[in-house]
């Protein structure tokens, strides 16, 4: 923090003359000058914005404006502080005068105006950064800080290479945590203009910035994740930003549960979200353990309804096995999954945390918090529906599953790709198996709407590469419903495609064929025999992967 200038001075009486008239005058101008505060609240930084003003001199990200505070009569004396930050002026003038105008700057959008006027001072400013007074080189990175928050003195001081020499600071072995802030929200106010992103890119800073996302100042880890969150609205600028290591440093500030992050986990989740836009960055943060989840807004979830009261399931729609050995009053009853010496009516794991997401989820729905109004405002450059969070995989599985049971259109389409675009390994498409994603699937194979249709075939193509998606979908009675839609002449070709595909991946698994219609099985039994004459010789009714594709492309020619 930087202390008063009236407060820092040093004793007058060893000073010559003309040093000791300067330094009197100098604390008589200080007096008339408007009290601020040195240090700006943490609270009121904005996003875009890194300037260190009060509260309320300009809506959040945006530039800031004129305050609405009445000018001081210290204004009158600008001129001579500015006058003074002369490199021809003694070092500690320059030191108090710099100083001095830092603490006017926090004034607001008039005070930098004002300071501003004088043409030249903003190189003057830049060159104290070299000073080798510590005070001096702070106070100018503030009040630099400052100016730069302003849009129309930003390029003034790109043009006075002010980038570059905050950039040198930053590279600097041993840099004070303060002078570190105040050099980091100024690039924070460059990469707010994307003509500008490029040079920050382009320099060594980059690893740097990516470094100080580890830093224990919370106003540090702030500005450094202000500047990658700017960074990331520029698609061309995704690479280097992954090169750099920035995915796993975004994803473990985002899953920090206190209080102070909650600025750093809002820039955070924005970058996280920007990078997800590309598939393979998408893969990278669900590997960290992250899902990508559409927002359908709060209304869509005014429509689900939760299931009455009954002996309760697992997600997958298994049934929570009861206790062999009741108690005498009821607990068994009570408290579910209260069993002595039973270990075989223990859940794995995977059930474990199906059940924690649902009822996560669930309750967020029925008290109506699930999905904040205002949520994914900041996402900029996206349409609005086309806004979407990312959530550790515990909710976000949950989350997507109870999408798919609301009667929204356009939010259960959005669902079902989001869990074929998720279906990335064996984890996660295990996962939405647990969490009962696979027969509110089958069902939307049945909807009226072709879009949602065509959503819930892609889910399921995505799923089915697993032999345990398989099985499911033949438990749950998918098999018929597969060849039926298939047999179906107004099945669209994409979603025809995909059906092929999955009964394909079932067939060649070895799924039986008992639980398919027995009109299909039995259709075209000479064909059958000449192309499953191996399946036969073991007595199993299997079908091939051969012969799918040649009834496949025979029920395709039927259609044309």
């Amino acid at each position: 923090m930087l202390p008063a200038v009236a407060a820092a001075s040093p004793a007058l009486s060893h000073l010559p003359r003309h040093q000791h008239l300067g330094r009197r005058f100098h604390l008589r101008c200080h007096r008339l000058l408007p009290a601020t505060p040195a240090k700006a609240s943490c609270g009121a930084r904005r996003r875009l914005l890194a300037g260190a003003f009060a509260a309320g001199d300009g809506p959040s990200g945006q530039d800031v404006d004129y305050s609405t505070g009445t000018t001081s009569s210290g204004s009158a004396y600008l001129g001579l502080f500015v006058r003074l930050l002369g490199l021809d002026n003694d070092a500690r003038d320059r030191e108090h005068a710099v100083c001095t105008l830092y603490q006017y700057s926090l004034g607001g959008r008039k005070s930098i105006d004002e300071i501003m006027q004088f043409p030249g001072c903003i190189v003057l400013i830049i060159s104290l950064l070299k000073s080798e007074s510590t005070r001096a080189r702070e106070a100018a990175a503030g009040l630099l800080r400052n100016i730069t928050s302003v849009q129309i003195y930003r390029k003034m001081a790109i043009e006075s290479g002010a980038m570059e020499e905050v950039m040198s600071l930053l590279c600097k072995s041993t840099i004070s945590p303060e002078m570190m802030e105040q050099c980091l929200c100024t690039i924070w106010n460059f990469s707010i203009d994307e003509n500008w992103r490029y040079k920050i890119l382009r320099s060594d800073v980059l690893t740097k910035i990516v470094r100080y996302l580890d830093e224990e100042d919370i106003k540090v880890k702030e500005a450094a994740g202000g500047i990658i969150s700017n960074l990331a609205l520029s698609p061309s600028n995704h690479g280097a930003l992954v090169e750099a290591g920035v995915i796993p440093k975004l994803v473990h500030l985002l899953q920090t549960k206190e209080d102070d992050y909650k600025i750093i986990r809002k820039e955070a989740r924005s970058s996280l979200i920007l990078l997800a836009r590309d598939d393979h960055y998408h893969s990278l943060i669900m590997e960290e353990g992250l899902v990508r989840v559409p927002l359908v807004g709060s209304a869509a979830y005014k429509a689900f309804k939760p299931l009455p009261h009954s002996w309760p399931t697992f997600p997958d729609g298994s049934e929570i096995q009861r206790s062999s050995r009741p108690s005498k009053y009821g607990a068994t009853e009570l408290l579910l999954g209260l069993s002595v010496n039973e270990k075989d009516t223990k859940p794995d794991k995977a059930k474990i945390n199906a059940m924690i997401g649902r009822s996560n989820q669930q309750f967020l729905a029925r008290v109506g918090a699930i999905e904040l109004d205002d949520e994914g405002n900041e996402q900029s450059g996206s349409e609005k529906s086309d806004l979407y969070t990312i959530l550790p995989w515990v909710d976000g599985v949950a989350r997507l599953v109870l999408i798919l049971g609301l009667e929204d259109i356009s939010a259960i389409k959005k669902a079902a790709r989001a869990i074929g675009d998720a279906s990335i390994n064996e984890h996660m498409r295990t996962s939405f198996k647990e969490a009962g994603a696979v027969k509110p699937l089958l069902e939307l194979l049945k909807h009226d709407d072709v879009s949602v249709r065509e959503a819930a075939a892609y889910a399921l193509e995505k799923l089915s590469v697993s032999a345990t998606i398989c099985q499911k979908i033949k438990a749950d009675g998918g098999l018929e419903l597969l060849i039926n839609t298939v047999k179906d002449p107004n099945t669209p070709v994409k979603q025809l495609e995909k059906m092929i595909y999955v009964l394909s991946q079932m067939f060649d698994m070895g799924i039986s064929m008992v639980a398919a219609p027995e009109s299909y099985a039995h259709e075209d039994v000479t064909s059958a025999e000449k192309s499953t004459q191996g399946d036969t010789a073991t007595g199993n009714s299997v079908i091939s992967h051969t012969f799918v594709n040649q009834e496949m492309a025979r029920l395709v020619g039927r259609r044309c």
